[in-house]
Protein backbone atom coordinates (compact mmCIF):
# COMPACT_ATOMS: atom_id res chain seq x y z
CA UNK A 1 0.00 0.00 0.00
CA UNK A 2 1.06 3.52 -0.85
CA UNK A 3 1.31 5.56 1.68
CA UNK A 4 -0.95 8.49 0.44
CA UNK A 5 -3.78 5.75 -0.56
CA UNK A 6 -3.87 5.17 2.94
CA UNK A 7 -8.08 5.73 4.55
CA UNK A 8 -7.01 5.30 8.02
CA UNK A 9 -3.30 6.23 10.16
CA UNK A 10 -2.41 5.91 13.70
CA UNK A 11 -0.27 9.26 14.76
CA UNK A 12 1.99 8.90 17.35
CA UNK A 13 2.16 12.13 19.85
CA UNK A 14 5.59 12.43 21.63
CA UNK A 15 6.05 13.17 24.93
CA UNK A 16 6.96 16.12 26.42
CA UNK A 17 10.74 16.88 24.69
CA UNK A 18 13.72 15.78 26.43
CA UNK A 19 11.44 13.43 29.33
CA UNK A 20 10.39 9.84 28.64
CA UNK A 21 6.63 10.42 28.95
CA UNK A 22 4.35 8.23 27.91
CA UNK A 23 3.55 8.87 24.20
CA UNK A 24 -0.23 9.57 23.11
CA UNK A 25 -1.66 8.04 20.20
CA UNK A 26 -5.10 8.19 17.86
CA UNK A 27 -5.94 7.02 15.12
CA UNK A 28 -7.49 9.04 12.16
CA UNK A 29 -10.23 8.39 9.15
CA UNK A 30 -9.41 10.49 5.61
CA UNK A 31 -12.28 13.20 5.42
CA UNK A 32 -13.55 14.80 2.46
CA UNK A 33 -11.48 17.77 0.95
CA UNK A 34 -7.69 18.87 1.36
CA UNK A 35 -5.99 21.03 3.99
CA UNK A 36 -4.13 24.31 3.04
CA UNK A 37 -1.11 22.59 1.91
CA UNK A 38 -3.39 20.74 -1.08
CA UNK A 39 -2.75 16.88 0.74
CA UNK A 40 -5.91 15.12 2.07
CA UNK A 41 -7.43 15.99 5.78
CA UNK A 42 -8.05 13.44 8.68
CA UNK A 43 -9.85 13.37 11.85
CA UNK A 44 -10.38 11.26 14.80
CA UNK A 45 -14.06 9.94 15.92
CA UNK A 46 -14.23 12.90 18.63
CA UNK A 47 -13.07 15.31 16.00
CA UNK A 48 -10.62 16.71 18.30
CA UNK A 49 -7.09 16.10 16.11
CA UNK A 50 -7.63 17.50 12.58
CA UNK A 51 -4.44 16.97 10.18
CA UNK A 52 -3.19 16.65 6.86
CA UNK A 53 -0.81 14.16 5.67
CA UNK A 54 0.71 14.21 2.52
CA UNK A 55 1.74 10.94 0.26
CA UNK A 56 4.96 10.61 2.30
CA UNK A 57 3.47 10.35 5.53
CA UNK A 58 4.16 14.12 6.89
CA UNK A 59 2.07 15.42 9.59
CA UNK A 60 0.40 18.76 9.09
CA UNK A 61 -1.74 19.48 12.06
CA UNK A 62 -4.13 21.83 11.64
CA UNK A 63 -5.97 21.22 15.03
CA UNK A 64 -6.07 19.96 18.16
CA UNK A 65 -8.25 20.22 21.34
CA UNK A 66 -7.31 18.56 24.89
CA UNK A 67 -3.43 17.67 24.06
CA UNK A 68 -0.69 20.39 23.25
CA UNK A 69 0.60 20.94 19.66
CA UNK A 70 4.03 18.92 19.64
CA UNK A 71 7.27 20.70 18.86
CA UNK A 72 8.15 17.89 17.08
CA UNK A 73 7.04 16.06 14.34
CA UNK A 74 4.47 13.58 14.99
CA UNK A 75 4.65 10.61 13.25
CA UNK A 76 2.05 8.37 10.98
CA UNK A 77 1.74 5.06 10.23
CA UNK A 78 -0.63 3.77 7.40
CA UNK A 79 -3.32 1.65 8.78
CA UNK A 80 -5.10 -1.17 6.46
Amino acid sequence: MVAGDAARWMLTFPGPVGSHGEQDTVVVERQAGHGPHGHPVYTDTDRRVRVEIDGEGLVHVLECLDRPVPDTPVHAHPLR
